[in-house]
């Protein structure tokens, strides 16, 4: 398990967070988390707040637009053949919808292909150019998220006559291809406004340059490619993703309402999260396991029967897809545990499915913190063929692409790249791998650094809260939804749940409030817990069941926190000896037997005690300790433990008081002196007379009117009880023998009375341990 580092964002001052609340009129809560996100400017706090379909930029600010209508236009016009080249993934396959759709709209019936990750592999392929060539004798091949990486084999398609538009987004080579229009958002010179759309996103902008507002029909599968593809949702992605929410509720997309139906989401209350875990691993699915170009059909066909066919394949092959992924992960981990030392790793297999390398990997990084490259021997090329996923901090792309000979296909991201290449190659790479870490500054061994949004208590928590924090949605990359640390609290009635029993479902609970939990891949951990006090992070949400709404804590770590790790450390310091019977023997095994009150150490002075006997204001550091009583002021008791650090220190605390401390009662004291008023000439002897009558204990009889002396509510006269002159209103704190009372009544509460767990937890706040 990696270890993680856990920070907050930013920590804005409370003065802070009042003033942004009060100048751009939002909550706290609102104001914190946007000062984090660094959304301090007027403009830009409305823009986000209040993101709609004004936000859409001029499709024409991108790189070589107007270069693609105008080619698009000549062939068109020369009624030539036409075809999309796609992708294989959720981005690709909505990429090629919009695309396809777009063209549909002005008259024209592409050819739409979509690689077969087995049979094609990733990104440009001479092999299906030139059937398209060849066989299908195209005038015109329009890419959709991917071609920026095939110079040759645009070469192959312009010596041939064929024009090329390539709409692309992903990171770019050092030499382009020579295509007649290039649609990327990142061209050196020709930055568009929003650097980090998706394949969907560069192809919406297409249709919006084609098609202007009728583009909008489209606008969903863009949403649906932005969010799969974990690009940031910034600027105009923002944008997409919350118009794209809003238009799939219109049900535009037959097969993609089916796909909805299937998942059993309420169209009306879809979010971005329903994107990411139930609709785009659907249709990666069908790319990973089979051929994507049904989902493409799914999301572009207007045959509600057909579509229903495609959902229900969908489903069969996710639901196979799911349990490749367990399989191939939990056989992954022997050769993960082999190569602990490595800083890079690779881990191979002929028996491993090819569509799901690219989780796997995904999932070893989030275990191991390492960049990892899972691939599968495939016999028939003859070549190992793999996905790669690497952590924050490690650029993958850059490490590989320095190696770039040894590939036979390549391609990707900073953080995620599909290769292929031959069994000598492999093992020429993966040395070379072990020294890219080093060249990146990355140490996998160092703790993942993680950052939270909130510092907040379960009594803090509501549906008020919920709603104010997706104020910020549509949540995803570069707008990380909310994580709120709680601090100090336990896990209880914790069990496993799932299939495999590796999720844990629990309570998080505090002294007086608790909220119910999930946390996927958690149980092994809790159960390692054993009840720590824990500092928990997660995500705020609702759960609804049986048409009842409650809050539930989306758990994703929790760690012993600082306050119980010392608590910990203090188990072994402190011993609970307040009920034990002391002998001299047992105290003379105490280096130094500690005393708060005189009577207490001269008492034990004159037993001639084998031990340093002292009083608490003298040093005992280093020693075994005994403290013998209790103090009657807590304050002294917090200054023994703030200067002594003791080797171990056992709390006797005795008193010779018959009963413990009593908490003032309010009602008797004003009883007491409403009959002290009202009756003449007591006489002090005769108070036992009067707590009978008044049913008051005689400590508390001598006590009250020890403090009516003292405030000067009643004076002796003559022998007899009086009612003074107040000349002035006097509070009961004035009273030393009633602030004394209250002092030892702290000391009772907190020393006493308390389980030696909660004197732990009060005497951690004070110690001076290390």
């Amino acid at each position: 398990m990696v270890s993680i580092k856990w920070t907050k964002r930013k920590s804005p001052t409370q003065e802070e967070i009042s003033k942004f609340a009060q100048d751009n009129k939002v909550s706290d809560i609102l104001a914190e988390l946007m000062i984090e996100r660094d959304l301090t400017e007027p403009a830009d706090i409305q823009d986000f707040l209040h993101t709609d379909i004004s936000g859409l930029q001029d499709p024409f600010a991108l790189h070589d637009m107007d270069k693609a209508l105008e080619t698009l236009d000549s062939v068109i016009q020369s009624e030539g053949k036409i075809a999309i080249y796609g992708d294989y993934d959720a981005d690709g396959v909505t990429s090629a919808s919009i695309m396809r759709l777009t063209l549909k709209k002005m008259g024209v019936d592409p050819i739409v292909y979509i690689p077969n990750r087995f049979k094609d592999g990733y990104g440009p392929n001479l092999a299906e150019y030139k059937k398209l060539v060849e066989d299908k004798h195209i005038d015109l091949l329009i890419t959709v998220d991917n071609g920026v990486s095939g110079k040759d084999e645009v070469k192959y398609l312009k010596d041939n006559g064929v024009k090329v538009i390539i709409t692309d987004h992903h990171d770019l080579p050092k030499e382009l291809p020579e295509a007649d229009a290039i649609v990327h958002p990142t061209i050196p010179g020709a930055e568009y406004t929003c650097p980090y759309l998706s394949g969907a996103g560069v192809a919406f902008k297409v249709a919006d340059a084609l098609l202007g507002d009728e583009a909008l029909e489209f606008i969903d599968l863009a949403a649906i490619g932005t969010v799969a593809d974990s690009v940031a949702l910034l600027g105009e992605n923002r944008v997409i993703v919350t118009e794209g929410l809003k238009h799939m509720k219109d049900n535009n997309h037959v097969g993609l309402k089916a796909l909805i139906d299937k998942c059993k989401l309420k169209v009306a209350k879809i979010t971005e999260e329903d994107i990411g875990f139930a609709i785009a691993p659907r249709i990666n699915a069908l790319g990973r396991l089979d051929d994507a170009s049904s989902a493409m059909e799914l999301l572009t066909t207007s045959d509600a029967g057909f579509a229903k066919e495609i959902v229900d394949e969908t489903e069969d092959i996710n639901t196979k897809r799911q349990k490749l992924v367990r399989d191939a992960f939990a056989d992954s981990q022997s050769q993960v545990e082999a190569q602990q030392e490595n800083g890079v790793l690779v881990l191979t297999s002929d028996k491993w499915h090819q569509g799901i390398l690219g989780i796997v990997a995904s999932r070893v990084v989030e275990q191991e913190h390492k960049p990892t490259l899972v691939l599968q021997y495939d016999q028939d090329s003859e070549l190992y063929k793999g996905s790669g996923r690497s952590p924050e901090g490690f650029n993958l792309f850059e490490a590989l692409d320095a190696h770039r000979d040894l590939f036979a296909g390549f391609g990707g991201h900073a953080q995620a790249c599909g290769f292929s290449l031959s069994e000598p190659d492999l093992n020429k790479l993966i040395p070379l791998l072990q020294e890219e870490p080093s060249k990146q500054n990355f140490d996998p061994m160092k703790p993942m650094e993680k950052v939270f949004d909130l510092d907040l208590h379960i009594q803090d928590f509501n549906f008020e809260l919920i709603k104010e924090i997706n104020k910020l949605a549509p949540f995803g990359m570069g707008n990380p939804k909310p994580l709120i640390k709680i601090p100090d609290v336990k896990l209880a009635q914790s069990q496993a749940v799932g299939k495999d029993g590796t999720h844990l479902k629990t309570t998080v609970t505090d002294s007086s409030h608790q909220v119910n939990a999930i946390g996927f891949g958690l149980f092994q951990k809790e159960e390692a817990n054993k009840g720590s006090i824990c500092d928990v992070y997660g995500y705020l949400s609702i759960n609804e069941w049986a048409g009842k709404k409650s809050l539930q804590i989306m758990i994703g770590d929790f760690e012993v926190s600082p306050k119980a790790a010392k608590i910990n450390q203090l188990q072994s310091i402190y011993i609970d000896y307040r009920s034990k019977m002391l002998s001299q023997a047992i105290m003379e095994k105490f280096d130094s037997i500690v005393f708060f009150n005189q009577a207490y150490y001269d008492m034990v002075k004159r037993h001639n005690i084998d031990a340093k006997i002292k009083m608490f204001n003298e040093d005992c550091g280093g020693d075994n300790v005994l403290v013998y009583d209790r103090p009657h002021d807590i304050e002294l008791f917090k200054e023994f433990l703030k200067n002594n650090k003791t080797q171990h220190t056992a709390l006797y605390l005795h008193t010779d008081m018959n009963a413990r401390y009593l908490r003032p009662d309010m009602a008797k004291m004003k009883q007491l002196l409403k009959y002290l008023y009202s009756h003449q000439n007591i006489q002090m002897d005769e108070m036992n007379l009067v707590g009978d009558y008044l049913k008051m204990d005689k400590n508390d009889i001598d006590f009250y009117l020890k403090v009516f002396f003292e405030l000067d509510f009643v004076k002796m006269v003559n022998g007899f009880v009086e009612k003074a002159e107040v000349s002035k209103q006097r509070e009961l704190i004035e009273s030393p023998t009633y602030m004394k009372r209250l002092q030892r009544n702290d000391v009772e509460k907190i020393l006493i009375e308390s389980n030696f767990a909660n004197v732990l937890d009060w005497i951690s706040q004070y110690d001076c341990h290390d």
